[in-house]
């Protein structure tokens, strides 16, 4: 007796073991109703529309870095005249530290610098405006940052 009972067991136990591991595939189902109740909260239930579509509005709370983000002021990188650099240094140190120049935009600052002064080099947010400025000065060029609003318009820089 016990030698049957032992090959029912190994028999019940290799059938379970097949079926755990087997791929059945899905039955189709037709569309029946659920007998799943779901309940809603009496704010969500507000916000109910016909035919069971619910409508979430999500409130617009603009955090506080989006608000200072849209307060950040524009900073101007001012590239100061001396009279130590060439010219094709000074558009080599732009081109290298500004990823954005050219040579030709390289070129028109220096000639403006060499006239005026001073030239704008770009416009752009203070940390970014801190790292340019950085970069250039270890080129050994003489350059300088300031708030766009200190300037009356032009490249230049007008009121600097």
């Amino acid at each position: 007796m016990s030698r049957v009972f032992q090959i029912l067991i190994l028999l019940v136990g290799w059938v379970s073991f097949s079926l755990a591991f087997s791929v059945v595939p899905p039955t189709p189902q037709l569309a029946t109703t659920s007998s799943t109740r779901l309940f809603m909260s009496d704010q969500e239930r507000s916000r109910t529309t016909k035919k069971g579509v619910t409508t979430i509005e999500k409130d617009k709370v603009e955090s506080q870095a989006e608000q200072k983000k849209n307060k950040e002021e524009m900073w101007r990188v001012v590239l100061h005249n001396d009279e130590v650099h060439t010219f094709n240094y000074v558009i080599r140190s732009l081109c290298k530290v500004v990823g954005t120049l050219d040579r030709k935009a390289s070129f028109e600052i220096c000639v403006q610098t060499h006239g005026v002064g001073k030239a704008t080099v770009t416009k752009t947010w203070k940390k970014q405006a801190e790292q340019f400025c950085l970069g250039l000065q270890r080129q050994g060029l003489t350059v300088s940052i300031s708030p766009d609003e200190d300037f009356d318009g032009g490249h230049a820089g007008g009121g600097l």
